[in-house]
């Protein structure tokens, strides 16, 4: 990863822009999946995780940045580097709140904000949400990394990184497990500024940073012994004969 000081001033606009879209796109999916849920029955939960796939299926089609996807670089990011998580969260939370605008001034709003404001308040009336959250939240880490890191898994073992992609979406999103930029679409909807609300998104990123570098810090493992192991081997084979 490069370092900070080498980001030029395009880069870093674009870096933001990018953040931003990606909180566009994940607000989009959001709303399908709120509209579905609230007009087709008993079909609306599978039919809405579905539809709330495409804003990942964009994001990392077109390289935009989602907090939840840049938490799997951790392990090899770098110190130098973590501003860019809580700025891409920013950015993703800015994007999600357009959307949020643009559909409470729509023909869309009689439905879908009632929906959003129903799924918090769902959620924040359980005994120890806290908790609930951030466990949720390490399932839905989980499996994001497995979503973002398809493009460059999946080809390897000659499978479709577009099914790989949207599948592990589906799954969390039919599960309800804790998204914490989708959640601030409902947040939004929901309307309140309070301590459990700030609570409970400070819950989810942590959930979803505990998921999402699981696999990463295991993959870093992997290689890291994969490397010892070849160093031995190069040793022991450049060892003079007696």
């Amino acid at each position: 990863m490069r370092d900070t000081t080498e980001m030029t001033k395009k880069e870093f606009a674009v870096f933001c822009l990018m953040a931003l879209l990606s909180g566009f796109m994940i607000g989009i999916g959001g709303t399908a999946s709120l509209l579905a849920n609230a007009t087709l029955g008993a079909w609306g939960k599978l039919i809405g995780a579905m539809l709330f796939s495409l804003g990942i299926y964009a994001i990392v089609t077109y390289g935009m940045k989602l907090f939840t996807g840049m938490v799997a670089d951790i392990p090899k990011m770098g110190v130098h580097n973590l501003w860019r998580l809580p700025l891409c969260f920013i950015g993703n939370m800015l994007g999600v709140a357009i959307v949020a605008v643009l559909v409470y001034h729509s023909a869309l709003r009689p439905v879908v904000v009632p929906q959003g404001q129903s799924v918090i308040a769902a959620k924040l009336a359980l005994d120890s949400w806290g908790l609930k959250s951030f466990c949720s939240a390490i399932l839905c880490g989980w499996l994001i990394t497995l979503s973002v890191w398809a493009s460059k898994y999946a080809p390897k073992k000659n499978l479709s990184a577009s099914i790989e992609v949207l599948f592990p979406v589906v799954v969390f999103a039919f599960c309800g497990f804790d998204h914490s930029v989708a959640n601030m679409l409902y947040f939004y909807f929901y309307g309140e500024v309070s301590l459990r609300v700030v609570g409970y998104i400070l819950a989810s990123v942590a959930g979803n940073i505990v998921g999402g570098v699981l696999l990463p810090l295991v993959v870093l493992l992997k290689e890291k012994a994969k490397a010892e192991r070849e160093a031995m081997q190069s040793g022991t084979d450049t060892e003079p004969r007696a």
